[in-house]
């Protein structure tokens, strides 16, 4: 490795003091830039900004003994992959990358965080690949330097600090084992340009993540995008570890003799535990110096609290030693600064509030962030063919808690109101959260409204004569909850309106249920939706970041859209 290299500039060094206070700061101080490459298209890079103090003679004092680390600049797009520091037991597999796979690598492997939301079933494995390769590229440097301070004698105790506090440095968490199970084949390619390569516990790891596969139907197909998401072993409870050697790649490695983990939320969360467990465990999760999130609006659907509970136990001071030796460790570790050297990667298909926060709030690098934020021309409604007219009902809410009760007041003496009043019949009522699932519903039953459910809870059976009864006029609403509708994507028969209780998660549910309301001779054939601020990245999915922008700046209330004229 040369001195120049990423991988030494970002992990090598410790943080000057005036560093240290402005990651420190809530908001931190922050430079930003805007950029435009050819195959991402326009960027958004954020790092810290630094206020000097006049009088630090102390400070050159010691960046004299030994340099402080410095903040990078404005990300370069690399000219090829020999210009990328890759080890050199990657440089001979890691050849044919595209335009698109050169430009991610070139943010990857200068460890700047990095959030695209553009990920899709086109660009997948593109995706999968490169931040394979990287994981594979910091840990198999991480190692030769750790094998080259082993064989030395004679180096300071500061020139031999290479290591956490624990072994497992990167962390890859994906929502279904045939994700791992793809990864892993991935890395296996990478790492094995030869014969003699060994992967072990190969056999096991075949047993347990292939087969398990959803029997899609036949008749009344499923969507596509469900088949290609719903592929192979959709277990969401697992966790394996892996130890990269020169030679080998051993699978379901103890995770304090791994160097990369990969699991799915939920996994995770069955080991960390919460408090007052005897047998919890997290002290793996300290000296994590990359977190990959691959498909992270699936994490939406599963669990998100699973999600929050793992990010707050990274970092934590160990219980335990693990046999490392205190000597080795890099002083910015044992000075509990590691949140701030590590990188963080997210992919998602769509940009989504909770996992903005994630990126905002809990992602601190030192070395800044990259944020892909291409405009969207239409929007998910242009994909709407029936004739539908569409109001979209906005909310001036000054915090998201209060938009939370001002949604449900607005629903019950608005939407529920006029929908009495005109005795409309067969409406979906469309509602993303639980726990408003749960509000609405009990005050249908209060008040007398004849209704049905569904939701990730419906046994099949009720799950069968809700929809009979919603389709034979036997009830005037059906409450129908985001998380079924993500994991089985049923055809509601006899849908005449719409309301959507807040957008969809997954913007592609909003045409697709649109596109499902039934011909009708009584002309009110209508879509209601009610949005804030807050859900101004639903908002832009759906229609639109120009149209979104007058939307949430108007102050015009109800805005209408008229599609399949």
């Amino acid at each position: 490795m040369t001195d120049d290299d990423p991988f030494l500039t970002h992990y090598s060094y410790d943080l000057s003091p005036e560093l240290i206070t402005c990651l420190g700061d809530n908001p931190p101080l922050e430079e930003t830039v805007q950029l435009e490459w050819p195959e991402l298209g326009k960027l958004t890079f954020k790092k810290p900004k630094l206020i000097v103090p006049e009088n630090r003679h102390a400070v050159k004092a010691l960046e004299e003994i030994r340099p402080y680390a410095k903040i990078p600049d404005v990300p370069v797009l690399s000219d090829d992959v020999s210009t990328l520091s890759l080890h050199k037991q990657l440089v001979s597999t890691v050849k044919d990358v595209n335009s698109f796979q050169l430009e991610v690598l070139s943010v990857m492997c200068r460890y700047h965080d990095f959030n695209y939301a553009e990920r899709n079933f086109d660009n997948a494995e593109e995706l999968r690949y490169c931040y394979s390769v990287h994981a594979i590229n910091h840990v198999v440097k991480s190692r030769d330097i750790v094998v080259e301070n082993n064989n030395k004698q004679d180096k300071s105790d500061d020139e031999m600090r290479d290591q956490g506090l624990t072994r497992p440095k990167v962390l890859i968490l994906v929502p279904f084992k045939d994700c791992a199970y793809r990864i892993i084949n991935m890395m296996i390619s990478i790492l094995s340009p030869k014969e003699n390569f060994n992967v072990v516990h190969k056999n096991r790891f075949l047993e347990e993540f292939t087969g398990g596969e959803l029997a899609m139907p036949k008749k009344n197909p499923k969507p596509e995008d469900f088949e290609k998401t719903f592929v192979g072993n959709i277990d969401d409870a697992f966790r394996i570890g892996m130890a990269v050697t020169k030679s080998s790649l051993k699978l379901y490695e103890n995770f304090y003799n791994a160097d990369i983990i990969i699991a799915s939320p939920l996994g995770l969360r069955m080991i960390i535990g919460v408090e007052g467990e005897s047998s919890r465990d997290y002290d793996f999760l300290s000296s994590i110096e990359m977190l990959i999130f691959d498909q992270a609006e699936i994490f939406l659907m599963q669990n998100w609290d699973h999600v929050l509970h793992i990010m707050n136990h990274f970092h934590l001071q160990p219980k335990e030693a693990h046999g490392t030796d205190l000597q080795r460790v890099r002083n910015w570790s044992i000075n509990g600064l590691s949140k701030h050297y590590r990188q963080t990667i997210m992919l998602s298909s769509c940009r989504l509030p909770h996992l903005m926060a994630i990126f905002k709030n809990r992602c601190l690098n030192y070395a800044g962030s990259l944020n892909v934020i291409n405009p969207i021309v239409t929007g998910i409604i242009s994909h709407v063919v029936c004739n539908l007219k569409q109001y979209y009902h906005k909310l001036d809410s000054k915090t998201p808690t209060e938009s939370i009760s001002q949604r449900f007041d607005y629903f019950i003496h608005k939407i529920l109101t006029q929908i009495r009043a005109s005795n409309e019949k067969h409406v979906l009522v469309y509602i993303p959260s639980y726990f408003d699932f749960v509000c609405i519903r009990n005050y249908l039953k209060t008040e007398d409204y004849r209704f049905v459910q569904i939701n990730e809870y419906t046994k099949p059976g009720k799950v069968a004569r809700a929809r009979d009864l919603f389709y034979h006029n036997e009830c005037e609403i059906l409450l129908y909850s985001e998380r079924y509708h993500f994991y089985n994507r049923a055809k509601i028969r006899g849908i005449e309106t719409i309301v959507f209780y807040q957008l969809p998660t997954i913007a592609g549910f909003y045409s697709e249920l649109c596109n499902s309301i039934i011909e009708s001779d009584c002309g009110a054939r209508n879509i209601t939706a009610i949005y804030s601020q807050y859900d101004a990245c639903m908002l832009t999915s759906v229609v639109g970041t120009q149209r979104a922008r007058y939307m949430l700046t108007s102050d015009q209330k109800i805005h209408m859209f008229h599609s399949g004229t």
